[in-house]
């Protein structure tokens, strides 16, 4: 009895499913880019917003403050962009593995979805408080 591991089995069908498994992991870090990027760009022109508005308020009317909101967005983004360079290294290391085995990566995804939830939320609040 020999421990020897089994030939890899190298085929069409095996090569094509590894490479759309690789293009899907590309267009899920796309994905991800571009939310962070939106993320980024809304802190800043919120930031740029802020600023501008704030000398020229009426008298009476509430500023928003944008320091912290536009670099709460910015920093949201950052985050999130992270968590998904991470998330595409680890699916890149699964699909590149012998056996194929998915690693888990719920624990990343719970996190940027509670960043977008409270990116939405402190954008709500900004929206609402500002009024």
């Amino acid at each position: 009895m020999h421990d020897t591991p089994p030939p890899e089995q190298v085929s069409t069908t095996n090569e094509l499913a590894l490479e759309r498994n690789r293009a899907s992991a590309e267009r899920t870090l796309n994905a991800w880019i571009g939310l962070c990027l939106s993320l980024i760009g809304f802190g800043v022109a919120f930031e740029q917003i802020g600023r501008r508005w704030s000398p020229q308020a009426p008298l009476g009317m509430a500023t928003p403050p944008p320091a912290p909101v536009g670099i709460g967005f910015v920093g949201a983004g950052v985050v999130l962009l992270g968590l998904a360079l991470v998330q595409h290294r680890l699916a890149l290391r699964a699909i590149e593995q012998q056996d194929y085995v998915l690693l888990p990566i719920q624990t990343l995804n719970r996190w940027a979805v509670v960043t977008v939830v409270l990116a939405g939320v402190a954008g709500l609040g900004v929206t609402l408080l500002w009024r």
